[in-house]
């Protein structure tokens, strides 16, 4: 066990390495205990059962997604810019053919918790409150360039980030999500 994390972060990041491959309904407490080498026990003292690591999971994916964009916003002021590096977020899974934890606990949401479902909206809440920011700002700023308003603009990107995301899982092609979020991009110029 790696011990520069805690257990329960240990945890936590294999649970996501999980969901990202598998999904939530295709792993046990079993298979996390056997990849960071604990018993099941210690997961449960943690985390007392499946939904509580999916809100905790889903949690901390969004603490983080606010730091990431809190660190684009501080680092330029440049709309497009930013917009490119949200995209470059949902492409760090890519390459390994996983989708973003979002985009797998979505493909499960009929059998999550309420307060899992919940936490979910409230990320993607998050997300699109964001773009739609970024998105009206660099229209006023004169350097991004669309039609329509900055809510259903911000809808689109996400919705083809996640999808592009999709598809170059199923084709086992990292170039499939390339060739979608380009094409966002130069849509905006």
């Amino acid at each position: 066990m790696n011990n520069n994390k805690n257990t329960s972060e240990l945890i936590l990041d294999t649970a996501q390495a999980l969901v990202q491959e598998v999904g939530f309904n295709g792993f046990s407490y079993a298979h996390i205990a056997e990849k960071v080498g604990i018993r099941t026990a210690s997961i449960h003292y943690h985390f007392p059962n499946k939904e509580d690591l999916g809100e905790a999971l889903i949690t901390r994916y969004h603490r983080e997604f606010v730091a990431t964009v809190a660190q684009i916003d501080t680092e330029t002021q440049n709309s497009l810019e930013k917009i490119r590096r949200y995209i470059m977020i949902f492409s760090i899974p890519v390459d390994t053919y996983c989708t973003c934890l979002s985009v797998m606990l979505s493909s499960d949401l009929a059998t999550l918790s309420e307060a899992v479902r919940e936490r979910l909206a409230g990320f993607f809440t998050a997300n699109l409150a964001w773009v739609e920011r970024v998105l009206e700002q660099g229209r006023s700023d004169g350097q991004l360039h669309f039609q329509g308003s900055a809510d259903v603009q911000a809808h689109k990107i996400l919705a083809s980030l996640q999808g592009a995301q999709l598809l170059a899982r199923s084709f086992k092609d990292a170039n499939r999500f390339t060739m979608i979020a380009d094409s966002l991009l130069s849509a905006l110029t």
